[in-house]
């Protein structure tokens, strides 16, 4: 499908007791808001949080300040005839209406209880959970569905809320479905498996229900992203069922600016259109008044843009029905700069270099394996190697090397794969506990790697052997977290020994302030190995990095990385505060060079107010790089005395053309 690259993401959750609910709404004005702010689609609500409905219904419960007004109806009209494309969202597990009145149809805990989320972290006010496999309840939302696509021009649903409080759901109809499936564990990998289930049960007719009466509405279904390595579970298990992919990912709420980079690069790869989704609001979602920097959504939204995807914005529209002027300023500013570069994207394709293969699994800790998936793309950002992040039902394709960071569950799929791409000549980097399978034990046989449990006095030291890296062999580094004692076989040569501290610190046996300082000799067991084609670490390196900012584990893995594939061929030496992303359009090669630096002003926000230029930077490409053409100017790049390109002063971002690069 063709999908709008400059949304808005209209919520509208508004509770039964605000009495005035579009007494200011004004549908034309409405609707020229989001075109002279050059936004192509808008995703307005049938029914949000609190389960009212902003049209006249006869299956749910209409909000009763609109006295029989149709909101929704009147947004529809206002935004076709501007040509603003409209799908329509609607709630599914948290919907207060209908748990209040069908109480049935709540989700229950194994215990007899009801749960309910808090909808903004530490504040009054949660939402219940609903079962949407209760069949009664199913039949509500497509009595509601088959409602909707009989009353109005409907260019696309949003089902909103697929998925299941963590301890949910016991209740009758969910015990039948569990049984069907032998999935009557309580353990965090059985519960993930179920869900995964239920979600593609849901998603299967209700696909087939929308598609039957309307072929051409596109169909997205949020239920936050849950990828695992093993391609049967988590998201890809809706990719069928989905016409497109939304991310959300709003970097100033609990997600971070580190949370989206890692979908995007793996969603990007399953062949259907995206965008991600971020919002306008100073915090997240609901936060009414709260307006961020400009520099902060350009940014959001040039990243999106660069890795491939489109841009929706979150709002939240006033109960009164008078958009924010300052937010769709905002919007505005930026929107136009990314419709200014959608024809240098067109047709442009990703340029992996590396493949990183997702560390989550059912039942894994999923702090671990996310801080892990953060930390390596992290990393592959800040030294400008282009990555994809892949699960056991992607191909390798041309990729140089694949990245198993700390905790990667090796599924008979992804050995085959691995074993295929050693083989034939590919590299590895792996860490921790990459390599076992689901029963612990050691999977990737064609390594020369034994175990023999974990260490025991930690945080421990890496010391580098000058011929791996002369920086790091200057003196002992920390390193934080507990990692495995590895046995390097036949073959293998050590990079870092460990050393051990004196002694583990505890309540009663403790020096100084911090950790016990190094001993003299190394560990008999070492801290990073290499073989052939791949260099092991036997520490979680990602979830330090992510963690702990510890420098030296990026700087180790970078000289491992340099060791097995040489230098990043477009960018080597840019600051690590510089995303470099590399794209192929015919036979050109584009880079985009964005340069914004997240800072944390508040205890748990990050903010990104200024733009930072590129003075005196120098980019470094291969030779088959003849020219470098600003993009939208007739400027090219002078060449740098000392070889390279000198890049311009431009702040925030830089869209570089190199001409006829895969020419021959």
């Amino acid at each position: 499908m063709n999908l709008p690259q400059r949304q808005v993401h209209l919520d509208f959750h508004t509770s039964p007791w605000i009495p005035d609910v579009g007494s200011e709404f004004n549908a034309r004005e409405f609707a020229q808001t989001f075109r002279k702010a050059h936004i192509n689609s808008v995703t307005i609500f049938a029914k949000c949080h609190h389960g009212m409905n902003y049209y006249p219904t006869k299956v749910g419960t209409m909000h009763p300040a609109l006295k029989g007004r149709d909101l929704m109806g009147e947004m529809i009209e206002a935004l076709h005839r501007e040509g603003i494309r409209c799908p329509i969202y609607t709630t599914v597990a948290w919907e207060e209406d209908a748990a209040s009145r069908f109480p049935a149809w709540r989700q229950m805990r194994r215990d007899g209880t009801f749960p309910e989320t808090n909808a903004a972290g530490k504040q009054p006010g949660a939402w219940k959970f609903l079962n949407f496999l209760h069949p009664d309840y199913q039949d509500y939302i497509e009595a509601h569905v088959r409602e909707i696509l009989a009353g109005y021009e409907v260019d696309g649903l949003f089902f909103d809320i697929l998925f299941f409080d963590r301890e949910s759901c016991w209740s009758e109809s969910s015990l039948a479905f569990r049984q069907e499936r032998d999935l009557l564990g309580s353990d965090p990998a059985t519960q993930a498996i179920f869900e995964s289930a239920a979600q593609a049960a849901f998603t299967k007719r209700f696909t087939s229900l929308v598609h039957g009466l309307n072929p051409q509405a596109s169909i997205f279904y949020n239920s936050g992203n849950r990828p695992f390595v093993d391609s049967r579970y988590g998201t890809r298990i809706r990719h069928a069922e989905s016409t497109h992919f939304e991310i959300e990912s709003l970097p100033s709420g609990f997600w971070g600016y580190q949370h989206f980079p890692r979908l995007a690069r793996l969603i990007s790869n399953w062949g259907k259109p995206w965008v991600g989704q971020t919002g306008r609001f100073q915090k997240m979602w609901g936060d009414f008044g709260g307006i961020k920097p400009q520099a902060a959504l350009e940014y959001e939204c040039f990243r999106s843009q660069a890795l491939g995807g489109g841009n929706g914005v979150g709002d939240q529209l006033p109960p009164r029905g008078q958009l924010d002027p300052a937010a769709y300023r905002l919007i505005g500013a930026v929107y136009a700069q990314c419709a200014e570069a959608e024809p240098f994207y067109e047709g442009s394709e990703s340029l992996p270099q590396v493949g990183i293969v997702c560390p989550h699994y059912p039942g894994q800790d999923e702090l671990m394996s996310g801080k892990s998936e953060e930390g390596v793309v992290q990393m592959c950002e800040e030294t400008h190697y282009e990555s994809v992040i892949l699960d056991d039902a992607d191909t390798i394709g041309n990729l140089e090397l694949i990245i198993l960071p700390d905790c990667v569950v090796i599924t008979p799929k992804l050995k085959s794969t691995l074993a295929a791409f050693y083989q034939n000549g590919g590299r590895l980097v792996l860490s921790h506990r990459s390599g076992f399978d689901a029963e612990g034990k050691w999977a990737l046989d064609f390594l020369p790697l034994t175990f023999e449990g974990e260490v025991e006095k930690y945080p421990t030291y890496w010391r580098a052997r000058p011929s791996f890296d002369s920086v790091l062999s200057m003196s002992d580094r920390v390193f934080y977290q507990q990692g495995l004692n590895l046995v390097p076989g036949p073959g293998t040569e050590i990079l870092v020994d460990r050393i051990l501290p004196y002694f583990k610190r505890t309540d009663l046996h403790f020096s100084s302030h911090f950790q016990t300082p190094p001993v003299a000799d190394p560990d008999r067991y070492p801290a990073v190995v290499a073989g052939d084609r791949f260099v092991y670490f036997a520490d979680p390196i990602f979830q330090e990095y992510r963690q702990a900012g510890n420098i030296a584990a990026r700087d180790g893995w970078k000289r491992a990385m340099e060791r097995l594939i040489g230098a990043p061929p477009f960018g080597a030496g840019l600051p690590t505060t510089v995303l470099n992303t590399p794209r192929r359009r015919g036979t050109d090669l584009i880079l985009t060079l964005l340069h914004y630096i997240p800072l944390r002003k508040a205890l748990d926000i990050d903010v990104i107010e200024e733009r930072m230029n590129f003075a005196g930077q120098v980019l470094h490409l291969p030779p088959a790089a003849k020219q470098v053409r600003v993009y939208g100017h007739d400027t090219l790049l002078p060449v740098a005395p000392s070889g390279g390109y000198l890049l311009p002063t431009s702040p925030g971002r830089l869209l570089l053309e190199i001409p006829g690069f895969f020419q021959g």
